[in-house]
C-alpha cells in the first residue's frame, strides 16, 4: 500500500515539473520582444509565395521574419537573405531607420546585433563601434554608440567639421566641430560685466539677467559675467599666449583653439562672484549655479566628471544657454551638450 502512494506521488511530481516546464516555456516564447508569432510566420511565407519571391533555401529563415505591412518589406527579404542574414537578424533590420537601412544594402554583410535596438546606431560608424568596444569592453554598447558618434575615437583637431549654422540655440562648437573664422552673431546685445559691457545673444543676456535676479534673491549674491562673445582674432590672442606659457598640450585642456571656441557663438559666459578674490565661484556659489542654472536655459557646459567628453577642464564658471527645454533635459539626465545633441538631436 506504502509503496502504490510512493509511486502514485512519484507519477504527480513528474506532471507538475513537466507541466511547469510547459508553462515556462510558453512564458518565455510569449514575453520575449523578439519572438515572432506563428501568424506572423504564416502572413511572411504568405507573402513571400504571393510575391514569387519564395526560396526553398530560406525557408527556415522566412520561418523567423515577423511581416511587416511595410512597401519595402520585399526590397528587404530579397536584398539582405542572399548577404547571408539569418531571419531574426531580417527582424533587426526591420527596426532601423530607412536611412541606416539604404547605408546597410551598401555593405557586404555586417553583425549588428548589438546595436541594432539603440535610435543613435549609426551604419556608418559599425566598424568604429566594433574597434571602440574591444578597447574600452568596459562600456555598455550604448555609451560606445554615442562615444563613437561624437567622435571620441579619434584624435582632436585633426579635421574638425565646419558649422553649418553658427545662429542655430544648439550649435555645437568643440575640438571636433569649429566656426569659420568671420562667423559673428548677427544680434549682439551687451550685459554689465566686472570688467565693462560683456558681448553677448541678445536672447542669452535676457535669461543671464533673470537668472541674477533668482541668484540675488534666493541666496544673495552676485553672478557677473566676465567674458562672453570673443571673436576668432581674440580668441586667437588668447589661445597663442596660453600656449607660450604652458606649451599646446596643456593650453588644449584649459582653452580653445581660435574657430573651436564656443564663446565665439555668444552663447556661453563666464562668471564671476566679484566678492571672491581668489576663485571666480566657490563651493556654494556652484552649488546654487549647478542645480539652478537650467531653470533659465543653461547649462554648466564643462562639468567635472565630464573632462573625456569635453575635452577640457573642469570650469565651474562657464554657462552655455541652450533654451529652457533641452537644459532641462540635459540638468536631469547629466548629459553633456554632445551627448544631448547625438541622442535628441542628431537623425541616423
Amino acid at each position: 500500500m506504502k509503496l502504490k502512494k510512493s509511486v502514485k506521488m512519484i507519477l504527480i511530481i513528474i506532471v507538475v515539473i513537466v507541466g511547469a516546464l510547459v508553462m515556462y516555456k510558453y512564458y518565455k516564447r510569449n514575453n520575449n520582444p523578439n519572438s515572432v508569432s506563428q501568424e506572423k510566420i504564416n502572413e511572411t511565407l504568405k507573402f513571400v509565395k504571393d510575391n514569387n519571391i519564395y526560396d526553398e533555401k530560406y525557408k527556415e529563415e522566412y520561418e523567423k521574419i515577423e511581416y511587416q505591412d511595410d512597401k519595402d518589406f520585399k526590397d528587404i527579404l530579397v536584398t539582405f537573405l542572399p548577404k547571408g542574414y539569418k531571419g531574426e537578424e531580417i527582424n533587426y533590420i526591420l527596426k532601423l531607420s530607412d536611412t541606416n537601412i539604404n547605408k546597410l544594402k551598401d555593405k557586404d554583410y555586417v553583425d549588428i546585433s548589438n546595436y541594432y535596438n539603440y535610435k543613435n546606431f549609426n551604419v556608418d560608424n559599425i566598424d568604429r563601434y566594433n574597434k571602440y568596444h574591444e578597447e574600452h569592453n568596459d562600456y555598455s554598447y550604448d555609451k560606445v554608440i554615442t562615444y563613437v558618434n561624437i567622435k571620441l575615437d579619434l584624435p582632436v583637431y585633426t579635421d574638425p567639421a565646419t558649422v553649418k549654422d553658427g545662429n542655430d540655440l544648439l550649435v555645437l562648437v568643440n575640438k571636433y566641430n569649429c566656426l569659420e573664422k568671420g562667423y559673428r552673431p548677427s544680434d549682439l546685445d551687451y550685459a554689465s560685466g566686472i570688467y565693462g559691457n560683456v558681448p553677448m545673444r541678445k536672447i542669452a543676456k535676457e535669461a543671464l539677467t533673470k537668472l541674477q535676479e533668482a541668484v540675488k534673491k534666493e541666496i544673495d549674491i552676485e553672478l557677473l559675467p566676465t567674458t562672453a562673445y570673443r571673436d576668432y582674432s581674440f580668441q586667437s590672442t588668447l589661445y597663442n599666449n596660453y600656449v607660450k606659457e604652458d606649451g599646446v598640450a596643456a593650453a588644449d585642456t584649459y582653452s580653445a583653439r581660435p574657430g573651436c571656441s564656443e564663446h565665439q557663438t555668444g552663447l556661453a559666459i563666464d562668471l564671476k562672484n566679484p566678492i571672491r578674490t581668489d576663485v571666480r565661484l566657490n563651493e556654494s556659489d556652484y552649488a546654487w549655479l549647478k542645480e539652478n542654472a537650467y531653470r533659465f536655459g543653461f547649462i554648466i557646459r564643462f562639468p567635472g566628471n565630464k573632462e573625456f567628453i569635453t575635452g577640457y577642464q573642469e570650469e565651474n564658471w562657464h554657462i552655455r544657454y541652450v533654451g529652457m527645454d533641452t537644459a532641462k533635459i540635459i540638468h536631469d539626465e547629466d548629459l553633456t551638450l554632445e551627448e544631448y545633441i547625438d541622442l535628441y538631436v542628431n537623425q541616423y
